[in-house]
């Protein structure tokens, strides 16, 4: 050892295996033969569970399968209806479903709103008579109603515009009806 480290090499000194003899080869061998043995039962287990798992595998993939049809017949069906409704019915409606808090409000003035209240002689609120068509107080804008019936005919879109527009450096008034949104013609 002295000798290896003197010279500058760290070398180990490498044993030499002794020879076997042929009682201990063969009890290798055996345990070998066996851990080999051991192995291949045991991928065989595992294939043989793989198999029995495609089943289960095949049956999930064959519902999934039919869901998806189901969910495809659905939409198909539901797009057949879309199409075969006339465009422009119901505008008012729509709107009202799609977003009950802005909807517009009814295009006809009430009879309770046509009609003036008037004070009776007891001090009573009383409904007085009919009122004619110049009293009538206009209700919602004819643009605003004839783009939404546009929109709804597909003559035209509707988006929505991004944030608060600053125009030199003020912001900009507020308009009354529907706020950032623009119609564009198709």
């Amino acid at each position: 050892d002295e000798e290896g480290t003197a010279n500058g090499s760290n070398a180990k000194i490498m044993k030499r295996k002794e020879k076997l003899t042929r009682a201990q080869r063969n009890k290798q061998k055996r345990v070998k033969a066996e851990q080999t043995l051991l192995k291949e039962r045991k991928q065989h287990k595992q294939f043989m569970h793989q198999v029995n798992e495609v089943q289960v595998h095949h049956k999930a993939v064959r519902k999934a399968e039919a869901e998806n049809r189901e969910r495809q017949l659905e939409i198909t069906k539901l797009r057949r209806e879309k199409k075969a409704r006339p465009l422009g019915k119901d505008v008012w409606t729509g709107l009202s479903q799609k977003d009950p808090i802005r909807a517009p409000a009814l295009p006809v003035a009430l009879t309770e709103e046509l009609r003036p209240k008037m004070k009776n002689k007891e001090g009573g609120d009383s409904v007085g008579g009919g009122g004619g068509l110049r009293t009538v107080t206009p209700k919602g804008s004819l643009v605003t109603d004839r783009l939404e019936s546009m929109v709804a005919r597909n003559m035209m879109s509707k988006r929505k515009t991004e944030g608060r527009r600053v125009v030199q450096g003020k912001k900009r008034p507020k308009v009354r009806g529907a706020k950032g949104t623009e119609y564009l013609l198709i």
